[in-house]
């Protein structure tokens, strides 16, 4: 009787990293430290794999700045907007809703420690500064859009929307424990005590 063959098994292999993972975690290397430190081989380490998975989606270390850049760009206006505006509400309950997304433990929000680097970053580099600035404006005019919205006139709303980046921006950046939950709701309280005059649509003709 012929004996079966077998043949050895070996372990599946893991699921090679994708594009998003690489960027997720340049993301989180930039929250913890500046952007000279973000190395290929010291995030290969951290991920637990070689170089060469980082070269099957990135022409090279600036390729994949430039694609961090792109995803902080695109979760800042578009993304941010469309949560905002996608869900039923009043304009001054979507106010709320983005002062309590802006105002959260997350590194990338406005403030954060990622984006504080980005900003570092920027003030040496004319290409990310552009970045950031089209960031700004972006998030600028929509908050401007809800003010109007919710009543304010034109002055009033582009003052409270530049007001909003300011404090929102601030309150994150002097924030310690990002994990202090209660901190959080109370800073987001303070910002809604600047940022949300109910009070001022009310009174006028």
């Amino acid at each position: 009787m012929a004996r079966s063959a077998t043949k050895s098994q070996k372990p599946a292999a893991e699921p090679p990293l994708g594009r998003k993972d690489w960027i997720a975690a340049s993301i989180t290397m930039l929250a913890e430290d500046n952007v000279e430190a973000l190395r290929v081989d010291t995030l290969a380490e951290k991920l637990g794999v070689t170089k060469g998975s980082f070269y099957w989606h990135f022409k090279g270390r600036d390729d994949l700045l430039s694609a961090v850049l792109d995803e902080w760009q695109l979760r800042m206006t578009s993304e941010i907007q469309s949560l905002i505006l996608d869900r039923s509400g009043t304009p001054w309950e979507r106010l709320e809703r983005l002062l309590r997304i802006a105002i959260s433990g997350r590194p990338d929000v406005p403030g954060g420690p990622f984006e504080i680097t980005l900003r570092d970053w920027a003030r040496r580099d004319p290409k990310v500064a552009k970045v950031v600035r089209a960031v700004d404006q972006s998030r600028t005019a929509f908050a401007a859009q809800l003010y109007r919205e919710a009543g304010l006139s034109e002055a009033d709303a582009q003052d409270y929307a530049e007001a909003h980046m300011a404090v929102v921006i601030g309150i994150r950046m002097t924030l310690v424990d990002s994990e202090d939950r209660d901190e959080i709701k109370r800073r987001r309280r303070i910002g809604a005590a600047l940022l949300l005059p109910r009070e001022r649509v009310a009174k006028q003709p």
